[in-house]
């Protein structure tokens, strides 16, 4: 069972993270193998053989907690008082940020950008769902800010990673999101390329390395995999690609 881990975070101490691949799973036909999403078509028992089987390789203590994704911006701060609420009911949210060590989180995706981030000196973990809807309205960037609040995290002590996500060359969208990215980011006219008339490519790593470094996080401690979802079909899952009968993969983190 492969997954990725990202340079920049592999040797951080105390913390655990990984990026999956769809290889490694039971899953058959259009979510072949390691489906981990619930609500894409795939029978619910082998989607739940497949994460437990995904959180015995990475020596998890429990499940993650993951959170009800809606492609908006809210942030939840996970800590004892609501840890027991969430787990039975978990919310609507694209981000989750704690301080507690051994509870892992976990985000799905299929071409949207999963983020990791360590903050080493509190120490805390922040990991962020963000598709292009959650990126123009700076979900990540909100996150770490939530961070700063909540624990007084400081963004030098900070390193993040993008996990593997859809490419700007794979990824033509239309002027409607170009003028959402335009109204939402101030540099977000710099994150869409011209193709054919009406269509452009969206960079959504740089969408949200442009949000880690707006956060002041130091330019050496922020990273982004080079693997495209799209291009990459015997390892990844891509609803660009495939539709919406297809797999999800998982970002986990956890505080050791």
């Amino acid at each position: 069972m492969p997954w990725f881990a990202a340079a920049g975070l592999a040797s951080a101490p105390g913390l655990m993270h990984a990026f999956t691949s769809r290889r490694g799973g039971a899953s058959k036909g259009a979510w072949e193998s390691l489906n981990l999403g619930y609500a894409t078509g795939d029978d619910r028992d082998v989607v739940e053989r497949n994460r437990a089987r995904l959180w015995e390789a990475l020596g998890l203590p429990q499940a993650p907690f993951v959170p009800r994704q809606v492609h908006g911006n809210t942030v939840i701060v996970l800590d004892s008082g609501n840890l027991e609420r969430c787990r039975v009911d978990p919310p609507e949210a694209d981000a989750v940020v704690t301080a507690l060590r051994g509870q892992p989180l976990a985000v799905l995706t299929a071409d949207c950008a999963a983020i990791v981030v360590h903050d080493r000196g509190t120490p805390a973990v922040g990991l962020v769902h963000a598709g292009w809807r959650g990126s123009v309205r700076a979900v990540l960037w909100k996150a770490m800010v939530t961070m700063f609040d909540a624990f007084g995290t400081k963004p030098e002590d900070c390193a993040a990673a993008v996990g593997p996500s859809i490419a700007p060359a794979c990824y033509q969208v239309g002027d409607d999101v170009r003028e959402a990215f335009a109204r939402g980011l101030p540099y977000g006219r710099d994150l869409l390329a011209a193709d054919v008339p009406g269509r452009w490519r969206l960079d959504l790593r740089e969408a949200n390395r442009r949000q880690l470094l707006d956060a002041r996080l130091p330019l050496a401690q922020v990273s982004a995999c080079p693997y495209c979802t799209h291009c990459e079909a015997s390892w990844f899952y891509s609803a660009r690609r495939d539709g919406n009968l297809t797999g999800r993969h998982a970002a986990v983190a956890m505080l050791t």
